[in-house]
Order: C-alpha cells, then structure tokens, then sequence
C-alpha cells in the first residue's frame, strides 16, 4: 500500500493540482492535503483533501492485491467520511481501480455500492480524464463536487446524516435503560433513574469513543461482553465491567467515572451487552475517531431536550416541557459560536503569553452540552500552539512533544498542558445535571483529541472539573429560600418543599464552596493579589429563550434582583443577558446570540439603558428570521458584543452589520457605524440598527414631537382565531348567529374588502367564546405582513359588527375627539411606516409595535 502510494497515487494527485508535499510549507491547520503516515492507520483515511482548511474528500488507498468489492472496505471508508458529517465524498483506489462515493448516505452492509458516481479501471483513465479532473483543486475550488451529489428522492431519503441516527439510537437505548432499571430498582426516584442511565451511557460511550482514538486498548468492551458469554452468562455483566471503569478512573481521573449510584443498580446484562455490541461493527456505522467533539455535543444538546418521565403505567422519554415551549432545542452552530469566541476570548487574549493567560476566567452560565465552553477551549489550544511555534525556546521547556507524532515538524500540547488550561480558563453553570455531566464529558474528549497513541497508565491525566463546571440556576441565588417572598408558606406553617428547592435549585455565585467565590471576590481568597476587582473576564453562550411561566414568588424575585429585565412579559434571555453584565469584571466581554427584541421592544428599554449607559457595545450582528440561523427554527437573532465600564462610552463605535447575508464570511460583511451616544438619545434608547445615522435623527426628532398612539387609542390582534375556531366559519352565514368577518388579507391601504366572499370565510358564528367583541368603529391593519414587502403598514375604516380575524389588529379610540380617518391616514403614511419598519424584525405586526408609533395632533 505504501508504494503504491508513493509511486502512483502521489503523482496521480499532484496531475490534479494538489500539493501533495506541502512544498508551499503550510503549517498542518492550512495545508491542502492531510496525508496519513502513520504505519498503522487503523482505518483513518490515507489522504484528506482540503480546501481553506475545509475537508472536502478523504481517499482511501489500498494494496493491489486487496479486492476492492470487499464489503468491509467500502464500508470502512464510507463510514469515516459519513461520520464526519461534513464530507460527503469518499474515493476508494489501489490505482489499478478508482471508486468515487457519495458518502452523505448511511453506510449500508446489504448494499454496499450504494451512492457509487464514479467506478474506473486505470486503462478508462485517459478516456474519463473530465471527470476525473472533477476533483482537481481548481474545480473543487469552482464548486464541482457539490454538483455530483445526486439529487434524486431515493438519494435525499437515504441521506440520514449520523447526529439523527445516533440521537436515534441513543434515545432507543435510554428508553429500554430506563424501562429495566425502573422494574428492577423500584427504589429509584425520577431524579436518579435519569442520573443512573445517563452515567452508564455516558460511560461505555465515552471509553468507545477512546478506543477508536487509541487512547484505551482496541475493543474493551466488546472484550467485556465475550467474557460475559464465555462464562456462560451467570452473573452480572457490570462485575467485569466495574472494574473496566475503575481502571480508567485510575488512568484519568476525571469525574465521569467517581463512585457512583450506577455501580450499585441491578441492570439486565443482556441489554447492556446489546448497547455494546451496537457500537461496534459490523452492527454499528459509527466512527467515533471521526465525530468530532462539537458533532457529539449536538447530538447531546438534542438529547437533553428531553427527560425520562415515570407514570404508574409506564417509563417514557419525552421532550421536557420547555423545550416543547421553546418550539424545539436550539443547538448553536459551529460558525456562531466561533465567530463569537474569536472576537470574545480571541480579543482578550491577544498578545499575551500562556502565563498571562492563566489568570483569564471564561463563563458560559447557560452551559447546555458545553459547545460555548468547547470553542473557548479549543481556541485556547491553537492560540497556545501557535504561541509555542512562534516561541520554540519556550516550548522545549514545557516538552511540547506528543506521545505520538503526526510527523516531525508538528508540535502538539502534551495532556498535561492542556488539562492546565481546562482547570484554570473554562467555567460553565447549568440547571440541569446532565447538561453538567455531558459538558465535563465534552471537555474531557476534546482534552483527550489528537492523542494519538495509548496514554501512560495510573496518571490521573485528566483534572476533576467540579470547580469549574457546577449545576444550579444562575439567575437565582440561595436567598430566595430566605427571604420574604416565601413568607406566606412560612406563615401558614408549610415547609418549602424538597421538590420546590430542587425545581428552582439555586446557586450562590460567591460561595468559595459551591460557587465561585474566589473568581467573583478575590480580594478576600489566595487567588487576589492586591485586591483586584471580583468577577468573570468574558462570557459567552446562547441562553434559553422561553417566556417564563413562574410561581409568583420566582416572578418576585427576578422583579427584586432584575429590574431592568422583568417589565412585561418576562423572557429568560433577557434576565441572562441583565446577569452576564453582573457577573463581568469592569472590562470584560461578553458575547451572546439571543433574539432581537431586546434592540427596540419596549419591554427591554431598562435593560437597553443599563448596557448603553455601563458598558461599550461593541458589535451587533442581525440575522433575519429567513436565514433560520438555528435548524427548524425561524427566529430573528443577533449577535451582542459588549464591554462592560463606563470609561469612553459616548464615544464608542458599534459595529452593526444588518442584515447578515452571508454566515460563511462573518468577518467580511458590510458594516455601519454608529456613536454609541445616538442610541443613548434615542427615544426609549432604542438601538435602530437599519438606518443610517442621518434617518435616525428624523426619527428621533418625530419620536420627541409625538406622542404615542396608546395615548389617543386601544390597540388589539383581532379576537376571532381563524385557526383554533375555522369550524365556525363558514363561506356563507348558516343562520341568524353568523355575523361578518375581516381578515388581514382583506386589508389595504385605505381600503377594506367588505364584500365577505373570502374562499376561506367570511362568517363566524357570533355565539362561539370568542374574547369580547367590541362595538363600534374601529380601524383595522394587518397583524401579518411579510418583511419583503416594500410597505407593511395599511389602515382602513371598518363600521360596526364586523368581526375581526386573529391576523389583523383593530384600534380603538380612547375619545370621540378626533375622527378614526385622521388616524387611518397617518397609519397609511409613508413617515409613519418607515418608522414601523425601522423597529419591526419579524412577519407580524404585533399590537404592542403599533402602540409606540407617533402620533401628533
């Protein structure tokens, strides 16, 4: 294989324009081809193509006397590039013969040609030289492969990338764990059951995953389960593998794997062993040293949407309540999260030296499955890396040498290095034990990432991360137990229930002992020195975006400690972002994705003050609800920037880009700039991010001359649901009940259709429970207006008893004083919509937007 590598496939490649050699001397991360040279690849692709440091197709080369049609061939290379879910192509040759697959479909053993494109003899090469020249640099670079993926339905079906399928799997496994372990250890509440099954599975897969890495010996636990059936199966499966699980405690300390209640539950063995052979070939089509930490912890961050629930019928794993809220998990892809960590934690740490670097604290308080905390950490092992290149003296101290090199000229941060960095630099806090335990797990993995050979044994390798990652609710403290707020149950003699503590479980961010006492008052721990000021250097994430439903004492708290945050209807990113800017030393970073209300709605107008007034908003970047930055969700989001203190904030910059167009070139988007002090004037300190600083003054000088429209009217979303009541609508009345109906769609400018012949009805029968009808005139606009349309807003004069469907508003005036077509006009002004436009981001018209617009008599 070797030769045929260096005597055919080398020139083969170089004719394709690849630099095969690294004769342009790239460093690793930059390079063009990624060659494998290791003796022993075990089943790592030989080359990998790469196009500005993007994978875009591996090949797999083998010896001529090796049968290319072999199942377990193919299937090993489609495998690798399938698991990556990045690459789609895969090439298998010996030279002699040359396959092209499309590897974006799940490898299938009973049909292992599937997503073959191109199959040639080397005697057909000149012959097909164009399509083979399909896979030259200059025609990748042109975009070429993307246009051979096949586009046919049996193609898009079977294209299941492998985050669904082991999500898949995983939830399988979780449900049939839980099943079992509830009829056996009825002893178990919910709580435990969940931890139990959540550590078991947590550590078969994480030892999988170290032996495909050759971090531990090659098929431990498939070792384990052949035992168990030599042995006749006659007793439990988890002796054998108990103590599997101490050895790698001894070897990595860690926490996945301390003393645990999973150690003592009764389990089927015949299930774990299933578990166990399912991650194995040939059952499994997993490579788990080609998914990468950050694909695991999607996969994770959609696992952790849903809970096992106990009924007294059944054990079930459904969605948790608030994620079925949220309208599903939002899982932040990779881009955001650079792009945010680069201009976060890149910004802070430039140009200093490692040891600088350890005093620096990086916090994500909504941590989830650690992907905030997986980016921070990975760009501080290239920035130390980089560092070290630049500075070999340096690193021939710190013996930065691998256990194993990729070849000679590499340098790779030794275990121990890089556990450093992990204890002194990542700090995360979730509400959710799980979510903790799959961060600690994420973070060990990526410790443990490109070690590529087996580790020294009983080194406890890995540090305890239960001082930097915590489980408890970072919005609410330990006070609240102690306070006045649950004085009426203390009053009538009620306890506050185990239940109750554990539902909202509080965290004190300044306890030494369960907090994080020392970074937030260092003046008073061994860390300070001088008496530095207490707190976080940056923090990052994507905090939960859900309205909350609270008891009254949760709503009486956040009102108490978040003030700005808590004025109307109450969303937890806001109050995230209100304890972010607490949590930051003066001159920290923060950076977070959340929705873009908070830029002009007006119950964000006090948190909107806070942060201009006491902090250098440094970057907005507005991502319009098409471009679905999230999968399946269409949310209007920006990124946030800012540095807290009030030194120069008048005089600051913000860097705007809206909208962003393109995310796969952030850092080359258009931007506008705007004084920090034109937003602080703003009326309501909105902060108007699509208009230049010459029509903002306009607005703000009409703003200052009107009053709002809630002032001369009501303003409502129309009260008949069209969706929830469509059975009693009907195109024709039915009988004496049936009254006239106005839809948005009904609506233009100036004008009504009154004629009620909508195909979708236009009569509602009046005796249905519809919220109270108001009488009289009323003016009407559409509540839904797509945010392409050159105009959205649209007023007309209705009379009395007609109806007026959920996707249109009616107002209401407060007096008699002016007459309803003075308002309609003003509605249907140019001014007045391009205010609206100025601070609307979605497809609707909300009654609350209508409500601020100016009005001047």
């Amino acid at each position: 294989e070797a030769q045929v590598r260096l005597d055919f496939l080398n020139p083969f490649f170089k004719a394709l324009g690849w630099d095969i050699e690294n004769k342009a001397q790239k460093p690793p991360h930059e390079r063009d081809v990624i060659v494998e040279l290791s003796p022993e690849t075990t089943g790592r692709p030989d080359y990998n193509f790469r196009i500005n440091g993007a994978t875009k197709f591996f090949v797999e080369a083998k010896a001529p006397s090796v049968a290319l049609d072999d199942i377990n061939h193919i299937l090993q290379a489609k495998s690798y590039a399938w698991s990556t879910k990045e690459v789609y192509f895969v090439v298998l040759t010996d030279f002699e013969e040359f396959r092209l697959y499309d590897a974006s479909l799940k490898p299938n053993p009973k049909f292992p040609d599937e997503g073959l494109i191109l199959g040639l003899k080397y005697t057909d090469y000149l012959n097909n030289i164009e399509k083979l020249w399909e896979l030259s640099k200059e025609r990748i670079e042109q975009g070429s492969l993307e246009a051979l993926l096949p586009k046919d339905t049996k193609s898009k079906r079977l294209r299941i990338p492998p985050d669904k399928s082991f999500l898949e799997d995983l939830t399988e496994w979780r449900t049939e764990l839980a099943k079992d372990l509830h009829k056996r250890n009825p002893e178990f509440d919910v709580k435990l059951l969940n931890d139990v099954v959540q550590k078991l599975l947590d550590r078969i897969i994480f030892i999988r995953i170290a032996e495909d890495r050759r971090i531990r010996p090659d098929k431990e636990l498939m070792e384990i389960v052949a035992l168990w059936k030599e042995e006749g199966k006659r007793k439990s499966i988890m002796s054998h593998l108990l103590d599997l699980f101490h050895e790698v405690n001894d070897d990595l300390n860690g926490d996945i794997f301390k003393p645990h209640a999973c150690e003592r539950a009764d389990v089927d063995s015949n299930l774990i062993a299933d578990v166990i052979e399912n991650l194995y070939f040939p059952k499994s089509r997993y490579r788990f040293d080609a998914i990468g930490v950050e694909l695991l912890g999607s996969i994770y961050e959609r696992y952790l949407g849903s809970t096992i629930r106990v009924t007294p019928q059944r054990v079930k794993v459904e969605e948790k309540p608030e994620v079925r809220k949220a309208g599903g998990v939002y899982y932040t892809p990779k881009y955001i999260v650079d792009y945010i960590v680069r201009n976060t934690v890149g910004k802070l740490i430039e140009g200093k030296t490692p040891r600088q670097i350890e005093k620096i604290k990086i916090l994500d308080p909504a941590c989830g499955s650690g992907s905030f905390l997986l980016g921070a950490y990975q760009y501080l092992i290239d920035y130390h890396l980089k560092y070290y290149r630049e500075h070999p003296k340096e690193a021939q101290t710190l013996h930065l040498f691998p256990y194993w090199k990729i070849s000679p000229e590499e340098l790779s941060l030794p275990i121990h290095e890089k556990a450093k960095i992990l204890r002194n630099n990542i700090f995360g806090v979730d509400i959710d034990p799980q979510s903790v335990e799959i961060t600690m797990m994420s973070l060990y993995l990526k410790a443990l990432e490109g070690e590529r050979g087996l580790l020294p044994r009983k080194q406890h390798l890995l540090p305890s991360l239960g001082n930097n990652i915590k489980c408890g609710n970072s919005l609410i403290g330990y006070d609240i137990l102690d306070s006045s707020l649950f004085s009426s149950l203390r009053a009538e003699g009620e306890a506050i229930s185990d239940d109750t503590k554990s539902r909202i479980n509080p965290f004190d961010w300044n306890s030494k002992s369960v907090g994080f006492g020392e970074i937030m008052n260092p003046s008073q721990s061994p860390l300070a020195k001088g008496g530095s000021e207490g707190g976080f250097d940056v923090i990052i994430g994507n905090p939960p975006y859900v309205t909350a439903e609270l008891e009254a004492h949760e709503r009486d708290y956040y009102t108490a400690i978040y003030p700005e945050s808590t004025i109307g209807k109450l969303n937890t990113y806001r109050l995230f972002t209100h304890k972010g800017w607490k949590l930051l030393r003066d001159d920290g970073m923060l950076g977070f994705i959340i929705p873009n209300t908070y830029l002009t709605d007006r119950d964000s107008q006090k948190l909107r003050a806070l942060l201009l007034n006491n902090s250098k908003i440094k970057q907005i970047l507005f991502f319009p609800e098409n471009m679905k930055v999230f999968e399946n969700v269409t949310q209007a989001t920006t990124i946030l920037l800012f540095e807290k203190g009030k030194k120069r904030i008048k005089n600051n910059v913000i860097k705007v880009t809206d909208p962003v167009k393109n995310v796969a070139a952030l850092n080359t988007e258009p931007e506008r700039n705007y004084r920090q002090d034109l937003f602080i004037k703003m009326p309501e300190q909105m902060i108007v991010t699509k208009r230049t600083a010459e029509q903002i003054a306009v607005i703000e000088k009409t703003m200052a001359f009107g009053k709002p429209f809630d002032v001369f009217a009501d303003v409502y979303q129309g009260e008949v649901n069209v969706s929830i009541y469509k059975n009693s609508i009907a195109v024709k009345p039915k009988n004496k009940n049936y009254k006239p109906l106005i839809r948005g769609n009904n609506i233009e400018r100036y004008y009504a259709d009154l004629s009620f012949s909508d195909k979708k009805g236009s009569w509602v029968d009046a005796a249905r429970p519809f919220r109270q009808h108001q009488t009289g005139i009323r003016i009407v606009t559409q509540e839904v207006s797509n945010m392409q349309q050159k105009r959205r807003l649209n007023g007309a004069v209705i009379q009395n008893n007609i109806y007026v469907g959920h996707t249109a508003n009616y107002i209401l005036l407060k007096a008699n004083d002016y007459h309803p077509n003075y308002f309609a006009a003003l509605l249907n002004s140019y001014l007045l919509d391009f205010i609206f436009q100025t601070f609307n981001s979605t497809n609707h018209i909300p009654a609350r937007e209508l409500k601020r617009l100016p009005i001047r008599t």
